[in-house]
């Protein structure tokens, strides 16, 4: 059984009102949208159960396929994988990093050479130590999960 193109076929509805933007139907709208945008006006969507909350999106796109039903398992037991405790660890570390160095450098004017020396070696142990992490990180991390850069202590401290 064949259509001429000019014919409507059975299966196929067509609005009177189908001028783009206006009406209840649209020109570009799929069927898909037609029917959503149909059960929303019906209010089919209201009072479903999380309404008006967030939606959790667990992104485990960095995790190997063969390694999510694992990480769910400990994720939703409150665990969570030591490349990621350890990701979190080194941010928390750097922002430390940060105030302390913001903290010296305020006062560095006012700061005597031995001190200076001093607050040089204490700021190049915590770089050594945050680079010894990052490292460790970079070594167990996934390769989709990234590389997180080492930190290189240089000019923060000058003269």
């Amino acid at each position: 059984m064949g259509y001429e193109p000019s014919e409507t076929r059975p299966s196929e509805e067509r609005s009177t009102e189908a001028r783009p933007g206006q009406g209840p139907f649209r020109a570009n709208e799929s069927l898909i949208e037609r029917r959503i945008r149909e059960a929303e006006a019906a209010g089919m969507f209201a009072n479903l159960p999380g309404a008006g909350q967030p939606l959790r999106l667990d992104d485990d796109a960095h995790v190997p396929e063969d390694l999510r039903p694992g990480y769910r398992l400990l994720k939703n037991a409150g665990y969570a994988p030591a490349w990621i405790e350890l990701q979190k660890h080194i941010h928390a570390e750097l922002a430390d990093l940060e105030r302390w160095l913001a903290r010296v450098t305020e006062r560095w004017t006012r700061t005597g050479p031995l001190e200076r020396e001093r607050l040089r070696a204490e700021y190049t142990q915590k770089v050594r130590e945050l680079n010894r992490q990052i490292t460790t990180y970079n070594l167990i991390a996934p390769p989709a999960a990234g590389q997180l850069p080492l930190r290189r202590p240089g000019h923060e401290l000058a003269e």
